[in-house]
């Protein structure tokens, strides 16, 4: 059976579409459950009027989904 956890130890992950609905739900849960991945990187595209940056404060950082994990992980932002 394969064990989530540790397929993720010491890899780097990437994410593309983290903005997105199931994209949130995935970067959620492997920063919740998978504490010993390497790194983490996002891939968030640029939208008409929207800078990256807003993007990632509007559509991570302020999202509910992310957060008690935030609250526990204040280095992560």
């Amino acid at each position: 059976m394969l064990n989530v956890k540790e397929f993720y130890k010491d890899k780097v992950i990437l994410i593309s579409g983290c903005t997105g609905y199931l994209g949130k739900i995935i970067l959620e849960k492997i920063l919740r459950t998978c504490s010993d991945f390497k790194t983490v990187y996002v891939l968030i595209r640029q939208k008409k009027g929207t800078t990256v940056s807003k993007r990632l404060h509007q559509d991570i950082f302020n999202s509910p989904l992310f957060e008690n994990l935030f609250h526990l992980r204040r280095d992560l932002v």
